[in-house]
Formats: C-alpha cells, structure tokens, sequence
C-alpha cells in the first residue's frame, strides 16, 4: 500500500486565532493577491501575505491554492475570497480544494497532490452510501486510516489526525451527535464544481465537455462533497454549459479599458471657443465570473433540486392537506388571497422527498406554508421544536414575530421527520 508524505501539514496554522472558521485563510488570499484577481509571482504572494513565519505562508500556497509556472493562478476559491466576505460557505469551499488536493506544480519538493491522503479517506472511509458517516472521523478510525497511509513518527502522525479533523470542525462538521454529517452541499457544490474544473484545465486538460463531465466521475466529486453521484451528475451536467459560455478558466479576465487618444500637437492660435468635455475613459465590463456568481450559480442548484423533488410527489395529498387547514400557514396562520374567493398555499415536507434525502411522502411528513414561510423552512431558517406534546417554532431571524409560537396543528407530526429537519440544520451551521 503506497504511503504519503505529511508534508508541512503537521504544522500548527493557528486557524482559531484569527477568527472563526477558516477565516485566517480568506484574509491571507486577500493579502497574498493584493486584492486583485490577477496571478502573482509565488515570492510576492508570500511577502504579501502578512503572515511571518517563513514555513507557514507555505500553507495557503501549497495546500489550497494552484502554483503554475512559479505563479500563483486565480481560479474560483480566490475569487470568493477576494469578492465575497469571508462566510462558512467559503470554509466549505476551501475544505473541498484542500481535498480535491491539486495544486499544480510547486517548485523544489512540494507535490502536485499533497493531500491524496486525505483526499483517499474521506472518498473511502468518511462517505459511505450516499453521505458522510460521522463514525469515520472517531480516534480510532482516523488513527488507524492515517497509520495505513501516511509515512512518519507518532507524534507526525497524531498532528495529521489533529489537523484534519480540525478543519472539519472549523467549517461546522465537527463534532456531531447524528450517524451522517449534512456537508450543506446545496449552498457550495456549483462553487466546488467550477474550481475543480478550473483547476483541471490549469493542469492542462482539455476544455471538452466530456472531459470536464469525466472529472465528476473519476474524481469522485460528489464523495468530496458529502453526496450521492445521482444528485450531483445532472447539476455538473446544467452548469458545464454555463461554465464554458463564461469561458472557463478565462472568466476572470476583464477586458482591457480603451485607451486615451494621444494628444496631438498643438496647432496655431486660434479665436478662444468653448472647451469640449474630455470623452469619458470607458470602464472595464464586469468580469464573468462575478454575473455568473450573482445570478447564475444558486439558480441552477436549485433547478436541479426541484427536478430531483418532483418524482413521484403525492399532489392528492397535499391538495388534501392545504384544504384541510383553508390554506391558512400553519406558521403565521394567514391566508394568502389571490383572487376572489380564491387562496394560496403550499404543501411543505419536513424531510425532503428525492434524492439525497429520501424523505417518506406522507401527511405527516407535511405543513402547510405560506410562500415566504416555506422558503425559510426549507433554508433552515425556521425550524420546528418538539415540546413534551407541543410543537414550538424556532426562527434564526432576531426579533421574528414567529419565533416561539406555537405551530398550528390538525394533523399528526411524524416526530422522526421533525427531529430530522432541526438537526439537519443545525449541523448545516444555521
């Protein structure tokens, strides 16, 4: 069995002293590039950085960014760190490129792939069946998994356990009291897709669409992220068009601003007459990426989630149950009128139904919601708190007139479902 090199991932990074999450991290981005989305010298990006430990700032460089040709490239994650404010939807992000483990080619002894150790652990151990399995990251299983597939002393390898499973806790993994772990995939995966395409196409691959579609498959993407092969393939599939129409890798590119005129000589004198305006210096266009990352990204996510849900779904049971409570939210308890006579509203299940979490599509698995209420229930945002025999709301949003209110119930709960739903997203970090 081949064996890795730790490499300087055995070194103390002190990631909660600059933050929460992988904070330190995104601030180091945002040092190392000077703010800007252009590629810079690997030297520069490391007296950029502000971080003074000389065998440190070699671990954004050499675990988690991409190195060509003694650059530094610009591909998705820099992006987000550069453009977006530092979020745990980064975290993740950046916790899937330091699994995805490619960093392209490093000068001197660093690897081109310096953390296939991991990388093998969470596709063999950590996921299993569909989902990350919480067990995989215990002592004894990350002991035992490191022992097998990392060369060096005990001490060497210990800080190997310590440090990755400290990365799982720092994006809000860790520790958990659920069998699976919800990798929250839904809000990073479009994300995580096109930096795992950037970085391909930075080592040379072809731009192909079945070249980048293969990397789904051979890499195993959809272990890297927490989900079954069937919910990612058909995102991969909507979002490579608007990947390549972008330009790929090349989306960070703005366009060159059109020049000043050069000013001619001046002629003779003539009668004094008004000054034009100068002509205004055109502006750079937005860059793609950043269109892409406002409007297009999340929306195709959530197309190919509404796809998944759609199989099957009991529409006679739901119209049964809006019925039942006269389309009154069982949240706000309104009914929203749209017309004489006429009211809304919509069947929510407590455990989603499809793929990846194969919720059971029954009454009990269901409240009626409002619009707006069902878009926050299925964020997280509100939750559902079993009380003795009561059922309790729970918002995340300060001051909502809704939180702590009773749910307005007819019907019975499935308490499996319910308790599913808080859990679910509480580990998502909501």
């Amino acid at each position: 069995m081949a064996k890795y090199a730790p490499g300087s991932f055995t070194k103390n990074f002190a990631w909660n002293q600059h933050g929460p999450g992988l904070m330190r991290l995104h601030t180091t981005i945002r040092a190392g590039y000077l703010g800007a989305l252009a590629t810079v010298e690997r030297e520069a990006w490391r007296a950029n950085s502000g971080i003074d430990d000389a065998s440190l700032d070699l671990i954004p460089i050499n675990f988690f960014l991409h190195n060509r040709a003694g650059q530094i490239s610009v591909d998705e994650l820099v992006f987000q760190a550069i453009k977006r404010p530092h979020s745990l939807r980064f975290d993740r992000l950046a916790l899937f490129a330091l699994l995805l483990s490619r960093v392209g080619n490093p000068p001197g002894k660093a690897e081109a792939r310096p953390f296939m150790w991991a990388n093998e652990f969470v596709r063999r151990d950590l996921w299993q069946s569909g989902d990350w399995r919480s067990s995989a990251l215990l002592d004894t299983n990350l002991d035992r998994f490191i022992k097998d597939h990392v060369n060096g002393v005990k001490d060497s390898l210990v800080k190997c356990r310590n440090n990755l499973r400290g990365m799982f806790e720092y994006c809000g993994y860790w520790p958990t009291s659920l069998p699976t772990i919800n990798s929250g995939a839904e809000e990073w995966a479009a994300s995580a897709l096109f930096l795992a395409w950037d970085r391909h196409l930075l080592d040379g691959a072809p731009a192909t669409e079945a070249a980048l579609l293969d990397t789904v498959k051979t890499e195993e993407l959809y272990r890297l992220m927490g989900v079954e092969e069937a919910w990612l393939a058909p995102m991969a599939a909507t979002l490579l068009g608007e990947y390549l129409d972008a330009g790929g890798i090349r989306r960070f590119q703005v366009p060159a601003a059109t020049s000043a005129p050069t000013t001619p000589a001046a002629p003779p004198p003539r009668a004094p007459t008004s000054t034009p305006a100068a002509p205004a210096r055109p502006k750079p266009e937005i860059i793609l990426a950043e269109l892409l990352d406002e409007q297009g990204l999340d929306d195709a996510v959530k197309r190919t989630i509404r796809q998944a849900a759609v199989q099957k779904r009991n529409q006679r049971l739901a119209a049964k149950l809006r019925l039942g409570y006269g389309h009154r939210c069982q949240f706000c308890r309104r009914s929203l009128q749209i017309g004489e006579g006429r009211f809304y509203s919509e069947a929510a299940h407590i455990k989603p139904i499809g793929l990846p979490h194969d919720g059971p599509d029954k009454m009990s698995n269901m409240i009626v919601l409002c619009p707006n209420h069902h878009i926050q229930f299925d964020h997280g945002i509100l939750r559902i708190v079993k009380d003795g025999a009561r059922y309790v709301l729970s918002s995340k949003i300060e001051g909502d007139p809704i939180h702590e209110k009773l749910l307005l119930l007819k019907h019975k709960l499935d308490d499996v479902c319910v308790n599913w739903h808080f859990e679910w997203w509480e580990k998502a970090g909501r």
